[in-house]
């Protein structure tokens, strides 16, 4: 362990996004870079954000930089990294958090077209080879990044983005919260039973599953948290009566501990947070049959799903047979306390950086052999 700590640049463009964006955040990359931050500082490393913080630390100026982090993959970013890694010193490693894959963004942030695809795996290539060192959260974000390569000339490892647990304890105000706003709002009767979602409406979310599943089950409330990406898809979703879409909700706490189920019908997640989070909240799951939810498992911690006939029929078990949902929740949870909780998960973390800053110091001392 560096006993006088790492100096580390963490470079995020998550508040440029939400500006010209207009959303309130962008989800797991900005909770999981909040944590990330936070867990270096509580372990006596130094970090700054020039994003937030315009006055530059002394150890920035005189390039005594140990670190220069990353979690998002826009060309500014990456101006930023080269900025910074001139004025560093040569010992400087450049770690990357890899939320960021090709199956991700297309159909979502860019059209799923080849020239696009194309485009952006050659800018992922170039981006993610600058690394030292990356993290990603997934084997399967992990395989994704590595198919874009001939041969990564760097390590990547796997780590769960995680989550602070101790934010998610039981509330009894949460549901009542969360209860009053739907019936406030939209005259949502107290005593429904909600079909919860959590996370951005982009297209490979799975609006249009949802939407079919609301209209199969009209005697629920099918309601999704996050913030909305207008779009025909949710213009048709919204004209169901049991069919809402929030956009942002200050306290997510209170949706989740406000549901009753929670559906996910994402086709593509590198991890998906929300999963976790519910699973923490005790909220039993049904959910895609991802490769990035391996650690749920069909039938005991959550149901998984492929087809829509499998959503109904999974949906429709869990909501009239109560110990069978107890027993999911109880699983699940288990589960996401010993994968995914952010206590753990940051010494991890502090771990890869000390070893990024290794792995640069060897291959300076072989340049000089």
């Amino acid at each position: 362990m560096n006993k006088r700590g790492l100096n580390i640049i963490f470079i995020t463009s998550i508040y440029l996004y939400k500006k010209f964006t207009n959303i309130k955040t962008i989800g797991g990359i900005e909770t999981n870079t909040k944590n990330v931050i936070q867990e270096l500082r509580k372990r006596g490393h130094q970090v700054w954000e020039e994003e937030i913080d315009p006055n530059v630390p002394i150890w920035v100026q005189q390039g005594d930089v140990d670190i220069i982090a990353a979690s998002t993959f826009d060309p500014l970013t990456f101006l930023k990294i080269i900025k910074y890694k001139k004025k560093a010193k040569k010992t400087t490693a450049i770690v990357i958090h890899a939320h960021t894959t090709v199956e991700d963004i297309a159909g979502n942030f860019l059209p799923d077209i080849k020239p696009f695809n194309n485009i952006f795996k050659f800018w992922l290539k170039v981006y993610y080879g600058m690394a030292t060192l990356l993290i990603t959260p997934s084997e399967y974000s992990k395989q994704c990044i590595l198919n874009i390569f001939n041969s990564l000339s760097c390590p990547i490892h796997v780590v769960s983005n995680g989550i602070r647990i101790e934010n998610f304890q039981k509330s009894p105000e949460y549901k009542k919260r969360f209860r009053t706003y739907l019936l406030e709002k939209y005259k949502v009767p107290l005593d429904s039973k909600i079909i919860l979602n959590v996370g951005l409406t982009w297209r490979k979310k799975g609006v249009d599953t949802f939407m079919l599943l609301a209209k199969y089950f009209p005697h629920y409330y099918f309601v999704w948290v996050g913030p909305l990406n207008k779009n025909p898809e949710i213009e048709k979703a919204s004209k169901l009566k049991n069919l809402i879409f929030t956009g942002f909700y200050k306290d997510i706490r209170e949706a989740y501990y406000g549901a009753d189920l929670f559906l996910n019908t994402s086709r593509v997640e590198n991890q998906g947070i929300p999963l976790i989070e519910a699973a923490i909240c005790e909220l039993p799951i049904i959910a895609s049959d991802l490769p990035a939810y391996d650690w749920i498992e069909n039938g005991i911690s959550g149901i998984k799903a492929r087809t829509l006939k499998e959503y109904m029929e999974g949906l429709q078990r869990v909501m009239d047979d109560e110990t069978f949902a107890r027993n999911l929740s109880k699983h699940a949870r288990q589960k996401a306390l010993e994968l995914h909780d952010f206590s753990k998960i940051g010494k991890r973390i502090e771990h890869l950086y000390l070893k990024a800053l290794k792995i640069k110091e060897m291959k300076n001392k072989k340049k000089f052999l």
